[in-house]
């Protein structure tokens, strides 16, 4: 079912309570001995019912104690023993209020009393002391000068002798606000150190953090600066791009002029080409010639041609006698002929010839 609206029950817990549980754990913790002997408790000038003087804790100096005590005899004190299961403060404070109403002869608004709780295996047991105001009122005035009443503090020693139970409504409340403010400064102190130790760890992490930024800012200082010149860097890599492309391309299809040229020189007169093919760097020669096998021994021959090969079987034309040939080869740069080589005239008269 769901909560009602406002209502502050979380998985069947009071989160209103938390307050109050902080509190207690914190009430508890204080009576720890690492915390007992961290926050000690204000020294007490105490009397006794006795007459006989103190101090409390016994060990304190009576020169630093500020507060001031006396023991209540046993005759003016009703006692009474409370077991109780372990519960948070405002619900203990109920109980033992509850059990004051049924356990005081005195009426309500007459009745002065305190308590002390000390953990059992079982719980809390609870040792309530009552005592009536007018009783107390009148034995603080018999044995204290009425000028220190407002101040001075109605104790009663425990059972057990070893811690006071202070009654309320005297003197307790003064110093028990010099308590809470005492805890106050040193839980701000304590609060400080922290953050101071805080501060000493991340300050490498910050010094650290300052300089990458400063790097940072200074990288792009150089940035800004060098601009130009990256700039020009980037277009001088560009147009070297764009020269290895054309390099590159130009390589790859060279000049047919230069070609012709060669083969213009390098082949003899009586050669007649009827196809040249220009692939790139490769070539595809057809043609007529008087002996065609000599052709194809000059395009071997020629550096600049390189894996001649024969397309075709050369044929003769019965009706010229010339032979049709077809050749491949890849074509370079390398130097060619000599103007004037070639294949030798054969129709040439020999010298000396009638």
């Amino acid at each position: 079912m769901a909560a009602a609206r406002g209502s502050l029950v979380l998985f069947g817990f009071d989160l209103a309570q938390i307050p109050a549980f902080l509190h207690q754990g914190w009430s508890e913790a204080l009576q720890w001995p690492f915390f007992a002997r961290l926050l000690p408790p204000e020294p007490v000038r105490v009397r006794h019912a006795d007459g006989s003087k103190g101090t409390w804790p016994a060990d304190a100096a009576p020169g630093t104690c500020a507060a001031n005590a006396i023991v209540l005899p046993e005759n003016l004190l009703l006692r009474r023993v409370l077991p109780m299961p372990s519960l948070s403060a405002p619900a203990r404070q109920e109980a033992i209020e509850l059990a004051l109403t049924g356990a005081s002869p005195f009426p309500p608004e007459k009745t002065v009393w305190g308590w002390r709780a000390r953990p059992t295996a079982s719980g809390t047991e609870v040792e309530l002391v009552m005592a009536s105001r007018e009783h107390v009122d009148d034995f603080l005035s018999h044995a204290v000068n009425r000028r220190y009443l407002p101040e001075i503090e109605a104790w009663a020693m425990s059972a057990a002798g070893d811690a006071p139970i202070i009654l309320q409504g005297y003197g307790e409340a003064r110093r028990m606000l010099r308590t809470r403010r005492r805890y106050g400064k040193i839980g701000a102190l304590a609060a400080l150190s922290v953050l101071l130790f805080l501060a000493l760890l991340a300050s490498p992490v910050l010094r650290k953090q300052w300089d990458v930024s400063d790097l940072d800012a200074r990288l792009d200082a150089a940035g800004r600066e060098v601009a130009p010149a990256v700039a020009d860097r980037d277009a001088l890599a560009q147009a070297r791009a764009r020269i290895d492309a054309m390099a590159a391309w130009a390589d790859a299809h060279p000049d047919p002029r230069t070609l012709l040229g060669r083969l213009s020189i390098l082949l003899p007169d009586t050669v007649h080409l009827t196809r040249l093919e220009l692939h790139g760097r490769n070539v595809t020669l057809t043609g007529q010639a008087d002996n065609a096998a000599q052709i194809m021994e000059i395009l071997t021959a020629h550096p600049g041609f390189h894996d001649v090969r024969a397309r075709a079987a050369i044929t003769r034309d019965p009706a010229s006698g010339r032979e049709s040939f077809s050749a491949e080869f890849r074509f370079s740069d390398e130097a060619g002929a000599e103007p004037g080589a070639g294949m030798p005239e054969t129709n040439a008269p020999e010298a000396g010839a009638p």
